[in-house]
């Protein structure tokens, strides 16, 4: 070892740090963390970035199949999320707390060796996110939340339901509704015929859906990590007055006919957060790096490299 090498070491210990690990290498691996078997998937250069998929059910399929931009920028570490996907399903359906989830995400920063992360999470995905870094403020080098929120209560339950009620006229509405009184699934492939049935909801357009048919196709869903989402305590919930605590820098983007976590939730996210950027993006919903795809792939990068990283060559 030189003498820089050393001396190198030795500063780093006596700051109580070790010496950053490398990212990840590209693959797919399980490691057991809190107990369960946990699966995730490694692509992409540079800095590691965490997205878990959303915990009410779906797999990361849908995200490792259409963030690949974003991998010019990141290691991109995609999780499904215990119940989800290829994972293994909690014991009860009391275990899919925020705080238990949060706590499978740092299993994982830990279990990857690195210091600190990124973040990056669409929907209950960026709120788990969101959570985490309230929890963890010092672990986490930078946020990317896509639609989005920093609390949800009863009120924003019945402010969704009317503004997918305003679309009543539309194609789609009658499938949609019929689904969602049926009840709560009892399969697996019950909640996907009943997701498929209401995704256009989920868009400003639903014509635009078929380009991304198969993705969609490709994840799966478990019924077991839905009924987890349902206890009360999950989901309603208010971060607003941790937020100040992130001081990482954040983007927060969100669509703006997105019925689920409309513009003024991010706001709130936006404005909650310490050092944060919001973009809205017009004539779209709930998945705006699909519908808006051009858009999003122009000034999200703008974001990245005003922070100073860099696109990686491939």
């Amino acid at each position: 070892m030189t003498r820089l090498a050393t001396a190198l070491v030795v500063v780093l210990a006596l700051a109580g740090r070790s010496p950053a690990a490398d990212p990840p290498k590209t693959g797919e691996y399980t490691a057991e963390l809190n107990g369960l078997k946990l699966w995730y998937k490694v692509s992409g250069k540079g800095p590691v970035c965490l997205v878990p998929s959303p915990a009410w059910g779906v797999s990361s399929d849908l995200y490792f199949r259409t963030l690949k931009p974003l991998e010019r920028f990141f290691t991109v570490v995609y999780l499904d999320s215990r119940g989800t996907g290829r994972s293994a399903k909690a014991k009860t359906s009391k275990d899919y707390t925020w705080e238990l989830l949060v706590s499978d995400l740092e299993a994982l920063r830990a279990h990857l060796g690195q210091d600190r992360v990124w973040l990056m999470g669409h929907s209950e995905g960026g709120i788990v996110s969101a959570h985490y870094a309230c929890e963890h403020p010092d672990r986490v080098a930078g946020l990317v939340l896509l639609a989005a929120s920093a609390a949800m209560g009863p009120k924003d339950d019945a402010d969704a339901t009317a503004r997918v009620m305003k679309r009543k006229d539309e194609p789609w509405f009658a499938a949609a509704m019929l689904s969602q009184l049926a009840g709560p699934p009892k399969t697996d492939e019950e909640m996907a015929a009943g997701m498929e049935k209401l995704l256009p909801a989920y868009w400003a357009d639903p014509s635009r859906i078929a380009k991304y048919k198969d993705d969609f196709a490709a994840s799966t869903m478990s019924v077991a990590a839905r009924a987890g989402s349902e206890d009360s305590k999950r989901r309603h919930f208010d971060l607003t007055g941790r937020l100040k605590k992130v001081t990482a820098p954040a983007l927060v983007v969100v669509g703006d006919r997105d019925f689920v976590c409309p513009p003024h939730m991010s706001r709130t996210l936006h404005l909650g957060l310490a050092n944060s950027k919001l973009l809205v993006i017009e004539d779209c919903g709930h998945f705006p790096w699909m519908e808006q795809a051009k858009e999003f792939e122009v000034q999200v990068p703008l974001f990245l490299k005003a922070l100073g990283l860099s696109e990686q060559a491939d």
